[in-house]
């Protein structure tokens, strides 16, 4: 039984077994399938990960435990990732953690990195992801 269990998971390769370090992510996106698609493969390169679908679940994560990384979906309705993300750096009682936007919009993509963060590009490739993390934290 286990066996064929482990078949439907590719194993780990030796680099994503040093890039996830146990590191918790928090993923922020409206779009439940994405969400549940991030979480499925950054659990399976060893990350942990916790999920909100705005940015008040977010807030609420972020203060109780903050993030060694977030994932935050750029493009999300009602509201403004830069503001949320200002709000955050200007909250004294939130330590600095790296930010990796998701994004379809290149000219958001410049100014986000203008302000710090890295970005993915949609549709999101999960090696790309990966790799940015890695190069974030």
């Amino acid at each position: 039984m286990l066996a064929h269990a482990e078949k439907r998971q590719p194993p780990l390769l030796p680099e994503e077994i040093l890039l996830s370090r146990n590191l918790d992510v928090l993923v922020v996106h409206n779009d439940e399938p994405l969400r549940q698609f991030l979480d499925r493969h950054l659990r399976h390169a060893g990350y942990h990960v916790r999920v909100a679908g705005d940015s008040i679940g977010a807030s609420g994560l972020i203060f109780r435990e903050p993030p060694d990384v977030m994932v935050l979906d750029l493009d999300m309705r009602g509201l403004n990732c830069f503001e949320f993300l200002a709000g955050l750096r200007a909250d004294g009682r939130v330590p600095f953690f790296p930010v990796i936007y998701l994004t379809s919009d290149m000219v958001a993509a410049t100014y986000a990195r203008e302000l710090g963060a890295a970005c993915v590009r949609k549709p999101v490739q999960p090696a790309k992801l990966l790799a940015t993390i890695a190069q974030a934290t």
